[in-house]
């Protein structure tokens, strides 16, 4: 298993991310067994094209992507709506209804974002449109370290998921006030897939995620495991999405 911190959306249960992997290798009765290796963002879809029994956790489906990998038929993550997360002190320079199409001019560049990470459909065409107004951070650990130029006020804003920011501070133990601000035609929910190699291997693997996934006793782990993990809001809208997906494929 391929994983980046750049797109780990956030640890489930605690600070194991690979808990929704777990269960997998679990209802497998071990037919899938996976070893981490920790790479880049960009790095990681460049080894899933070399190594052939590769695969990434968390990723959102592109078309572009679609053509290098084979994804779950099921996602194996659910996420509220990516937001705009500013400091307290720094709230009024951003409207309550932010606009990606529209950024204020003293924002040029001040908009922290994490190089070949994909937000979803629209705020993927926006950025593609000028990605000069955006700071893109590469590397190992950048959405961690977008969150640090955030303290230092060397982004004014980050575009990432509530959740993720707050799972850093619980981390950290530590203290900064922010806010979470909605981003105009971003409120859907986010699906994470597997993605694996193409090829017979890559093929195989998927073939078993998706036969572990069909069952009605994985479901009922997945399901419960998020559950426990989001908060009252999050969960009346999301629980009944997870369960949507599972009756509707």
């Amino acid at each position: 298993m391929l994983a980046e911190v750049d797109e780990t959306i956030v640890a489930i249960e605690g600070n194991d991310e690979m808990e929704a992997i777990s269960l997998l290798t679990e209802f497998s009765d071990n037919q899938l067994t996976f070893e981490q290796q920790q790479v880049s963002m960009t790095r990681g879809w460049l080894e899933l094209t070399k190594q052939q029994n590769s695969c990434m956790f968390n990723k959102i489906k592109t078309p572009e992507r679609l053509s290098v990998a084979n994804f779950s038929r099921f996602p194996i993550s659910i996420y509220p709506p990516i937001r705009l997360i500013v400091l307290d002190k720094n709230r009024h320079f951003f409207e309550d209804d932010f606009d990606l199409a529209n950024l204020p001019e003293n924002t040029q560049g001040q908009i922290g974002i994490v190089k070949d990470r994909a937000y979803g459909v629209y705020l993927d065409k926006q950025i593609a449109k000028d990605p000069h107004q955006f700071y893109i951070r590469g590397g190992m650990d950048s959405s961690n370290k977008l969150i640090e130029m955030l303290e230092a006020e060397r982004v004014l804003g980050i575009i990432e998921y509530t959740e993720v920011f707050d799972a850093y501070l619980r981390e950290k133990k530590h203290q900064m006030p922010f806010q979470s601000i909605p981003i105009r035609h971003v409120d859907e929910p986010i699906y994470g897939y597997i993605a694996c190699s193409k090829g017979d291997l890559g093929d195989n693997i998927i073939n078993e995620i998706n036969k572990v996934m069909q069952q009605q006793s994985f479901q009922e782990s997945f399901i419960r495991m998020h559950s426990d993990f989001f908060g009252e809001q999050e969960k009346v809208i999301l629980i009944p999405e997870l369960e949507k997906v599972f009756t509707s494929n």
